[in-house]
């Protein structure tokens, strides 16, 4: 769950999403794609960006690819 703008924690630690870690919150990261949080050990390298998972991995970089099919097979059929 995303946290609010105005519910901002301070705590120079949190837990990672994924393995449930408490890490300093420098080392975490948020994923591009769903916006979870995850540690370094947990990360997912795809290109140059890190994940929390490989459906979010995956996600990413293959989403653009099935819009694009999708829009060509509406024109193949008008």
């Amino acid at each position: 769950m995303r946290r609010r703008e105005q519910d901002h924690d301070d705590s120079p630690y949190v837990f990672c999403d994924q393995c449930q870690q408490m890490s300093e919150r420098m080392l975490i990261q948020e994923c591009p794609f769903c916006f979870k949080d995850f540690c370094r050990s947990c990360a997912i390298r795809s290109g140059n960006a890190a994940f929390c998972s490989k459906a979010c991995a995956k996600g990413w970089f293959f989403a653009e690819a099935d819009e694009e099919e999708a829009e060509e097979e509406k024109k193949e059929k008008t």
